[in-house]
């Protein structure tokens, strides 16, 4: 079994327009078309049981619009093997309640919200974001982020000395760090991150990254908390799963990076 942590689609009406976008920001060109329906054909395709996705609202208005096509995507039985987290905008509070948005997430069993320091233009270690963090603390609510850089921005707001210094990660918030804890910027991962309590990484994006390095934060960190996500239309699954086989970690600490540690987060009953 593999649940993909990481994946990406958008609704049919803007879904050829966003990856245009996208391929034209990035210089890169995507697996897929962007729709649930190309992403079922993937997981079906390259063998991957469940998909988590991973939406962003990159303007505040936006919040509440997504995080309920989500819940439909969530509700319609056709989908039941993609599970659609929320999002929330860093300055949603300048147009709504961040913890009744919060608290409706909940209600509607989504897991947890997407955020992304680049396309929010945020910094994650900001004090207006208590509220978004102890929301997502008291409601059991994962918190996953772009962390690192980012293909289509020279700057860098959500790097890995800001994550470690948030004191919200230090107890009971549930959070993700995607990309290894910050893609392209593995030696401060490796100095910020490595061992912290609470925090997962994802293998999003990561084909690059050099082998030894790998190996050396997946054991530093703990592979209980190291989460299989691929970045999907962005990168292969088949790919990173032969890249993480490739490292020799042993049956055990497989499983738990494929699926067992998604499981326990994700409080699935698989």
């Amino acid at each position: 079994m593999i649940i993909d942590t990481h994946t990406h689609f958008y609704p049919e009406n803007i879904a050829q327009y966003t990856i245009e976008y996208l391929e034209e920001e990035s210089g890169m060109k995507a697996l897929g078309n962007g729709t649930v329906f190309d992403l079922k054909r993937s997981m079906e395709e390259r063998g991957i049981s469940i998909s988590i996705n991973l939406p962003i609202a990159t303007k505040p208005d936006q919040v509440m619009g997504i995080n309920r096509k989500m819940i439909k995507y969530n509700e319609n039985p056709e989908h039941k093997k993609v599970i659609s987290f929320g999002t929330i905008h860093p300055d949603f509070s300048s147009i709504g309640n961040v913890r009744e948005e919060l608290e409706f997430l909940k209600e509607k069993q989504i897991k947890g919200i997407k955020m992304h320091p680049e396309y929010q233009e945020f910094y994650p270690d900001d004090p207006k974001m208590t509220d978004i963090y102890e929301g997502c603390r008291d409601l059991g609510l994962i918190v996953y982020f772009h962390a690192g850089r980012d293909i289509g921005f020279d700057g860098v707001h959500g790097t890995p000395k800001r994550f470690g210094q948030i004191k919200a990660f230090e107890g009971d918030l549930k959070v993700v760090l995607a990309h290894m804890g910050g893609w392209l910027m593995w030696d401060d991962v490796e100095k910020y991150l490595m061992g912290m309590h609470g925090v997962y990484f994802d293998t999003g994006f990561c084909l690059e990254m050099e082998e030894w390095q790998m190996k050396e934060i997946i054991y530093g960190h703990g592979p209980y908390k190291i989460l299989f996500g691929s970045d999907y239309p962005w990168t292969d699954p088949v790919k990173l799963v032969e890249k993480i086989k490739g490292l020799n970690l042993g049956e055990m600490f497989e499983t738990m990076i494929f699926y067992k540690n998604a499981e326990r987060l994700l409080e699935l009953n698989l």
